[in-house]
C-alpha cells in the first residue's frame, strides 16, 4: 500500500513538472525561471530514483530467488533423510517441512509473530491454515513459547475431543486449545496429522533465545517414528543451516 501511494505521488510529480516544461517550451505559459529549473530538476530526479529503483528490485528478485530454491533444495532433501530414516512405509507425499524465525512485520512492531521462512508442503494435504502464528498459539507457538519440543497427534486429539462448541471452548484444557481460539480450532482441525516443532536456540550471544523452528507435519499415528532423536536431529541441522543462509 505505501509503495503504491509512493509511486502515483511520483507519477503525479512527472506529470506535472513534465506539463510545465512543454506548455512553457510552447510558449503557452511563461513559467518563472526558477520554475522552470525546480520542474527540470524534479523531472531528472524521479527519473534517478525510478531507474535505481528499479536495478535493486531486480537484484531483490533475482536473490529472494536464490534463497527460495536454496531453501526447497535444503527442506525437500530433509524429508527424504526423515522418510529413509523413519522407513516402515512412510511417504514423502505426506510430510511438510517448514522453518520458522520469530521476528516483527511493519505495521505491527511490538508484536512478535513466527515468520515462515520456507515450507515443503504434503502434496496428500494441499490445503493451508488461515491462522496468524504467533509464540504461543498452535504446536510451532506453543514450541517457541517454552523453548522445547513439542510433538502432538493433532488428528487423534482432536478427534478424541469431539466438536466443543464456541461457548465450551474456554473450559478445554489449554494442552488441547494450544492458545487457539475456537474459530481457529475449526480452520486447522482437518488439516493437520501429526506435527512436531522444534526450537532453534541462538546461543552465540551472553543468553540463548529462541530464534525461530522447525516444524514437521505427518499422517496420524506417525507421532513415535516421526519424533526420534534422529528425526528431530535431521530437522534441526536443516533449520539451524538456512537460518544462517535466507534468514
Amino acid at each position: 500500500m505505501t509503495k503504491a501511494v509512493a509511486k502515483t505521488i511520483a507519477a503525479l510529480l512527472a506529470a506535472a513538472a513534465g506539463a510545465i516544461l512543454a506548455l512553457n517550451g510552447a510558449k503557452v505559459v511563461h513559467a518563472p525561471v526558477r520554475v522552470v529549473v525546480a520542474c527540470i530538476v524534479t523531472s531528472a530526479a524521479l527519473a534517478a530514483v525510478t531507474t535505481i529503483g528499479g536495478s535493486w528490485s531486480e537484484w531483490r528478485r533475482r536473490r529472494q530467488g536464490a534463497r527460495r530454491e536454496l531453501a526447497d533444495l535444503s527442506l525437500t532433501a530433509a524429508a527424504w533423510a526423515i522418510v529413509d530414516q523413519v522407513g516402515g512405509g512412510l511417504d514423502f507425499r505426506d510430510l511438510g517441512v517448514a522453518v520458522y524465525r520469530v521476528g516483527r512485520v511493519w505495521w505491527w512492531p511490538f508484536r512478535l509473530r513466527l515468520l515462515r521462512l520456507h515450507r515443503v508442503r504434503a502434496s496428500r494435504r494441499p490445503t493451508a491454515s488461515h491462522v496468524d502464528w504467533l509464540p504461543g498459539k498452535g504446536v510451532i507457538g506453543t514450541c517457541v513459547a517454552r523453548g522445547e519440543v513439542v510433538a502432538v497427534d493433532l488428528a487423534r486429539m482432536y478427534r478424541d475431543l469431539g466438536h466443543p462448541t464456541a461457548a465450551e471452548w474456554p473450559s478445554v484444557p489449554e494442552e488441547i486449545r494450544l492458545g487457539l481460539s475456537h474459530e481457529e480450532h475449526l480452520d486447522v482441525r482437518d488439516k493437520y496429522g501429526v506435527v512436531i516443532a522444534s526450537p532453534l536456540i541462538e546461543d552465540s550471544g551472553t543468553s540463548s533465545t529462541v530464534a525461530g523452528c522447525v516444524a514437521l507435519d505427518g499422517p496420524e499415528g506417525s507421532l513415535a517414528s516421526l519424533s526420534s532423536d534422529e528425526v528431530l536431529g535431521l530437522l534441526n541441522s536443516t533449520a539451524r543451516g538456512l537460518l544462517q543462509q535466507i534468514g
